[in-house]
């Protein structure tokens, strides 16, 4: 079966103050995440979870037309506070992508950038989302580099953080996010390894089922982005050269 284009929106934080320059990349305004949402329903999109969107793929089955993923990468504490009332309202659902270990505590792995630290929501607040029909993924157990690990400690950390997401939601965890964005050439085989149906990455792009589905580009949505600039990013960026010099990125070290 063919099926249509899924955009896969991709946020972090929603509804904090924006501390630093790379702060408008990874946070967005409840008020502008509350706008774009209606947007998208004023436009006739219908939510499913990165999961559900993969099964359907894999099993050669229909999803409904304008089909588009919320994600929010890490699962912080403001998603659940700002973001999650206003999908309730609209009838959507998202996909949190956890960090097993760090689970009610906080991103330390940027306590040494210019990122803030901020609390991520406890296993009480996923397992509320999650009976409320979104999906909690996995990001592994403690957010490394993948890229610069070895690959059985690559797998080790992919593998457990989705042990600990089931043991802890007792729900099968099968899809999955890098950390970072940051990949080599054998880090997809190793999410497959793990036991995932798919992945989505950082690179900028609207997935479709013929794409490596380890390898699944995302919507990048950031602070600056009012109604133009998100109809942009959604409707026109995607399908533009990448003209910039990129940075250490999802698809920049897939060299085996």
């Amino acid at each position: 079966m063919k099926h249509p284009p899924v955009p896969i929106l991709m946020y972090h934080k929603v509804g904090e103050p924006v501390v630093s320059k790379r702060d408008t990349f990874l946070n967005v305004s409840a008020e502008d995440f509350a706008k774009q949402m209606r947007l998208m329903k004023r436009w006739g999109y219908v939510a499913r979870t990165f999961g559900e969107v993969l099964a359907a793929w894999t099993e050669g089955t229909p999803l409904p037309p304008r089909t588009f993923v919320i994600t929010f990468d890490d699962g912080y504490v403001n998603v659940g506070e700002y973001a999650a009332p206003i999908l309730q309202e609209l009838g959507f659902v998202a996909t949190v992508f956890a960090v097993s270990r760090a689970v009610g505590k906080a991103n330390d792995w940027d306590a040494d950038t210019k990122n803030v630290v901020l609390p991520l929501m406890d296993w009480n607040r996923l397992r509320e989302l999650q009976a409320a029909g979104w999906e909690i993924a996995g990001h592994t157990a403690n957010h490394p580099h993948l890229d610069a690990l070895s690959d059985a400690d690559a797998l080790a950390e992919i593998a457990q953080g989705k042990q600990e997401l089931e043991a802890e939601l007792g729900r099968q965890v099968t899809t999955f996010c890098y950390p970072f964005g940051h990949l080599n050439g054998r880090t997809p085989t190793l999410v497959e390894q793990a036991g995932f149906l798919g992945a989505c990455t950082t690179q900028r792009g609207i997935a479709t089922s013929s794409d490596a589905p380890f390898l699944l580009p995302r919507v990048k949505v950031a602070y600056r982005d009012k109604t133009l600039g998100f109809f942009y990013r959604l409707r026109v960026a995607p399908y533009l050269p990448e003209v910039r010099k990129k940075r250490r990125s999802s698809l920049s070290n897939l060299s085996p």
